[in-house]
């Protein structure tokens, strides 16, 4: 497990009773960069093939953030210099990999969600197969794309639509506004210790046949994964002329101003 912490940076790692938890370290509030995106998706994988890993358990290190999304500085500055193949492989393969990794994971994937999940913090949270949401203090939930001016990619907004009713799912994504965690109406298990609950959960899952649950999360998934595969070069292109046109570079510039 040591060598394995070396190799992620912006993830601490631990293995107890064949559970591995991955909590996300990047200061100061998992902003998902290159490194986050690809030490997420390493770990997951790694998870998948070791049969000693029973279940993961994704949490995050800071006490008042579980992550804050695509690091909007990064994103702003790829997009002021207009080079395609450099956000369409960013965009495209690093981030769509790395916020689906808990999906394409073989295991139980729990997540103790216990503090802001903004944008793709949002969509990996939803991208694990069971949420325990903390109360110990309210934190904000929700997709703030379209505030500044970015089209939902389709994967993002795939996850959204199938795991969240269609009413919630359609005023998280149109509304772009943070909802308060006190009154994010979904029926997640809630605790003043989500670790705890998620530990449970795993436990609990961990005492059955794994192969049961690997081939039910593989068809729960099942149209889902299709359009992992779909390359669809009308969506770059689209999503490319508007992420790089002056209105939306300027929506951005404010947003990194407050």
């Amino acid at each position: 497990m040591a060598a394995l912490q070396q190799r992620w940076k912006t993830l601490s790692v631990s293995f107890t009773n064949a559970i591995l938890t991955i909590s996300m370290n990047r200061p100061k509030a998992n902003a998902m960069s290159i490194e986050f995106l690809n030490d997420l998706e390493q770990a997951f994988d790694h998870a998948s093939k070791d049969d000693t890993i029973k279940g993961v358990h994704l949490r995050s290190n800071f006490n008042s953030i579980f992550c804050a999304g695509l690091d909007l500085a990064d994103m702003h500055e790829r997009c002021s210099k207009r080079q395609k193949p450099i956000i369409d492989k960013f965009v495209f393969e690093t981030l769509y990999r790395g916020v689906t990794a808990p999906i394409r994971c073989m295991k139980p994937v729990a997540c103790s969600l216990d503090g802001h999940a903004i944008a793709g913090g949002m969509i990996l949270a939803l991208a694990c197969d069971y949420i325990a949401m903390g109360t110990r203090k309210p934190f904000f939930l929700g997709v703030t794309e379209i505030a500044a001016g970015v089209p939902f990619p389709t994967i993002p907004l795939e996850i959204i639509r199938h795991q969240l009713e269609p009413q919630i799912a359609q005023r998280i994504c149109l509304d772009a506004n943070l909802i308060s965690s006190k009154d994010f109406c979904i029926s997640w298990d809630k605790s003043e210790t989500p670790d705890d609950l998620s530990q449970k959960w795993l436990k609990m899952v961990g005492q059955r046949p794994l192969q049961g649950f690997q081939i039910t999360k593989k068809r729960w998934w099942a149209d889902f994964t299709k359009l992992l595969h779909a390359d669809n070069e009308q969506e770059k292109q689209e999503f490319f002329e508007v992420i790089t046109g002056d209105e939306c570079l300027q929506a951005m510039k404010q947003i990194l101003k407050k």
